[in-house]
């Protein structure tokens, strides 16, 4: 009889301590967060600049390459890898400013530039 006295007030304690610490309420409480859908233009004429920057780099890296080629002991093939590397990277920052919303003729700027220097040094060397 003892334990049977013991195990209700037991089962009595815990169902009154066990219950919630915070208060709980009727309804639910829902706050609504909009997300502007619509960012400004963050970055994209940086970009573009960037990519005009490179492209010049790469030319200059392409002077560098053939003046290396026709030196005595020159080696070449570190300016070859850092051409295509900006070549790569024109591109690459182009497609992001025009991915972070620059215009099209902003964005391919670079790239314009690029092509036709490639055409005069071939031009220059053929």
């Amino acid at each position: 009889m003892k334990k049977l006295i013991l195990l209700l007030i037991t089962i009595t304690t815990f169902v009154n301590v066990s219950y919630a610490s915070f208060p709980v309420t009727d309804g639910m409480q829902n706050e609504v967060i909009q997300i502007a859908d619509e960012e400004p233009n963050t970055g994209g004429l940086l970009f573009a600049v960037l990519s005009v920057l490179l492209s010049l780099l790469s030319v200059l890296f392409i002077f560098l390459f053939i003046g290396n080629g026709f030196s005595h002991n020159g080696n070449p093939f570190p300016y070859l890898l850092l051409t295509i590397a900006s070549v790569f990277a024109t591109i690459f920052s182009a497609k992001e400013a025009r991915k972070r919303g620059a215009n099209r003729s902003n964005s391919f700027i670079g790239i314009s530039i690029l092509i036709i220097s490639l055409l005069l040094i071939k031009f220059l060397i053929f």
